[in-house]
């Protein structure tokens, strides 16, 4: 086995160990500085997926192939390079994906919500409610599911959202049924 062999063996393994902490840990605890956001090239999951995939390439080509050592060495590096963009591009549309759905979460999710009518509902026209979720101040239409007037201050529990509109109930109705 040679010494090429064995530093991208230990590539592998060092990146497997990496990836291993960064699912354990997360990206957020191995960041020195946590008042920055996280560098979105150099984090724990890009540096494994480089380190696997150099060790993953480079050993088979090293201990099984009579190419040149810088060879092995380029063609392991490009191979480590293209792991690195794929995973930065897997957690960049994994990101954005989260950050859409939330709002589609939340609607599927919202039923026993508490919140707080901000202007009044009737029966004829919708008011609004304002709530908090994940630790933001969250304002929608809202509807009464009764025909009672809810005047600004009064507390609801939100029923469900349909097309952006709050259906809500007022929190002593369900106080008094649990």
């Amino acid at each position: 086995m040679s010494v090429i062999s064995i530093l991208f063996l230990i590539a592998f393994i060092a990146g497997l160990v990496l990836a291993v902490i960064a699912m354990l840990h997360g990206v957020e605890y191995t960041r020195p500085v946590r008042s920055r956001a996280p560098s979105p090239f150099f984090n724990l999951p890009a540096i494994a997926a480089f380190a696997v995939a150099v060790g993953a390439v480079g050993y088979p080509l090293a201990s099984r192939t009579r190419l040149p050592a810088w060879g092995t060495i380029l063609i392991a590096v490009v191979s480590g390079a293209a792991a690195t963009a794929g995973m930065i591009t897997l957690l960049a549309r994994w990101a954005l994906r989260g950050r859409s759905s939330e709002w589609e979460m939340d609607e599927q999710e919202i039923q026993g919500q508490l919140a707080m009518v901000t202007r009044d509902i009737t029966a004829q026209a919708p008011g609004e409610i304002t709530y908090e979720m994940l630790g933001r101040q969250i304002t929608v239409a809202a509807r009464a599911i009764s025909d009672k007037k809810l005047i600004a201050g009064a507390e609801v529990v939100i029923d469900r959202i349909e097309n952006g509109v709050a259906f809500v109930e007022e929190w002593a109705v369900v106080e008094q049924r649990i």
